[in-house]
């Protein structure tokens, strides 16, 4: 299954190494974090980047949004 990048409109194909977001491992959790193929978007880090940068307003918005999802009473400042 091949896709096109949102910010370049470059074919890439999300199953390949580089498809991005890419996952990442949790030290936290030791895991690996997976990032399905259908939720990858941009065919670069760069290009990831230069998206996330001219839509930073929506991107903040939707942050804001769903909100702090750290139960950790420790890092919460609830004074």
């Amino acid at each position: 299954m091949r896709k096109y990048c949102l910010n370049c409109g470059k074919k890439f194909y999300p199953k390949s190494y580089y498809a991005y977001p890419q996952g990442d491992y949790d030290r936290e959790a030791q895991q690996y974090l997976e990032v399905p193929a259908e939720h990858k978007h941009f065919h670069s880090l760069g290009c990831m980047k230069e998206w996330l940068a001219r839509n930073h307003e929506a991107l903040t918005i939707f942050l804001n949004s769903v909100g702090n999802s750290d139960n950790n009473i420790e890092t919460n400042n609830h004074n």
